[in-house]
């Protein structure tokens, strides 16, 4: 079995973290980013875990999540 070949070790754990890796880059480029946007426009509309808007935020015009000040 070439799995418990101590000479094929070594080439596994670096194959091993190579993949980790590339999933955690994955990760960290492509997903994390959308999951910040979309929470941080549920933070600025207000909405509630339960999917409905708070009654205080009804009356609210658009929100941004970019202000001017910054461009």
């Amino acid at each position: 079995m070439p799995q418990l070949e101590t000479a094929t070790y070594l080439t596994q754990y670096r194959w091993t973290l190579v993949a980790l890796f590339l999933l955690f880059s994955f990760l960290v480029v492509s997903v994390l980013p959308v999951i910040k946007t979309n929470f941080l426009i549920r933070r600025s509309v207000g909405v509630s875990w339960t999917g409905a808007p708070k009654t205080s935020d009804l009356s609210k015009g658009p929100a941004s999540l970019w202000s001017q000040d910054k461009i």
